[in-house]
């Protein structure tokens, strides 16, 4: 007979779990054992679960705490990240189990998933949509040709241009970009709520603040995150204060030229924007669950001030 239990982290000794983590996902070295800023444990006692079979650590839920503006007010909400079930014990219910009770963590859960994963919540009633688009612009095409994918995973220099300015991270210019943001978010009646709290959280507290840089562009600013990824060397607009318009694309793709960054992305709900040759666009499914009828159609609207920022898309 099976021993089955489910667990906080908090439950599971610090060493065990890295270890778990290790072996499990493929994030950088800093994300991946800093697991109290990845899953924002300090925030609220919402955390996530593990499941153990027989003393071993076989399963996980990841979770992401947030608060989300509906009409006015303010809601508690939890992200689903960071999903694993052994392959041994997959397909026989263990991944329920462990699902079922992730949702009596919170009465609001969104999550950004893979198509997999959305039948899984699909048959916890879950609803979804497919109003936000992860877009890439590629700058240099030769690099999808693996014979020309040797980038100098050592270089992180940039070289800058006359249309954006990079700007020091820190307290100043949080408090500048917190202001836009609340200004913007004031008239939406669904928004993600980015306060004072998330954004040091989000970003001087994260463990890659190194690779994280500011730019302004006239009276915009844009977080980015410069990176490498499978070769590829990665810009992803992580935050904008402003919609990627057309304008502003031209001037990251001049940026990205000068740096030798093969690619920049970015979210977008916007339905027409890019014309530029070979666009790689991909729909992303936004899944969401709520008793409460009134938040789960108002969550179907969707955000449409999302970033690569939320969740845990920027660091996959």
């Amino acid at each position: 007979m099976r021993k089955i239990h489910i667990k906080k982290i908090s439950e599971i000794e610090s060493e065990k779990l890295i270890k778990f983590y290790q072996n499990t996902f493929k994030y950088e070295k800093s994300v991946l054992e800093d697991y109290n800023w990845r899953y924002r444990t300090k925030f609220n006692e919402h955390e996530p679960l593990v499941l153990i079979i027989d003393s071993q650590i076989c399963g996980h839920a990841g979770l992401i705490p947030v608060k989300i503006k509906i009409n006015n007010k303010q809601e508690n909400a939890i992200w689903f990240t960071d999903f694993y079930i052994n392959p041994e014990y997959r397909s026989k219910g263990y991944g329920r189990l462990l699902t079922e009770e992730w949702m009596k963590i919170c009465p609001i859960q969104i999550t950004f998933c893979n198509d997999r994963s959305l039948k899984v919540f699909k048959k916890m009633n879950w609803s979804f949509n497919n109003k936000i688009t992860r877009k890439i612009e590629f700058n240099n095409y030769f690099k999808l040709l693996p014979i020309f994918r040797k980038s100098n995973l050592s270089n992180l220099d940039i070289t800058k241009t006359e249309d954006l300015q990079h700007i020091e991270l820190n307290d100043a210019t949080l408090s500048k970009i917190i202001d836009i943001n609340n200004y913007h978010s004031s008239s939406k009646a669904l928004s993600i709520v980015r306060d004072d709290s998330w954004f040091k959280w989000r970003l001087m507290e994260c463990p890659y603040k190194n690779k994280i840089n500011i730019f302004k562009f006239k009276e915009f600013f844009f977080i980015t995150h410069i990176k490498f990824k499978n070769n590829f060397k990665v810009l992803n607009i992580i935050y904008s204060s402003t919609s990627i318009t057309h304008k502003v694309k031209r001037v990251f793709l001049e940026f990205s030229r000068k740096n030798n960054i093969d690619y920049i992305a970015y979210l977008s709900a916007e339905k027409k924007l890019s014309n530029t040759f070979f666009p790689w666009h991909r729909k992303i499914n936004f899944a969401y669950y709520s008793k409460d009828t009134s938040i789960s159609n108002k969550l179907e609207e969707g955000f449409n001030d999302a970033h690569l920022i939320d969740s845990d898309v920027d660091y996959l």
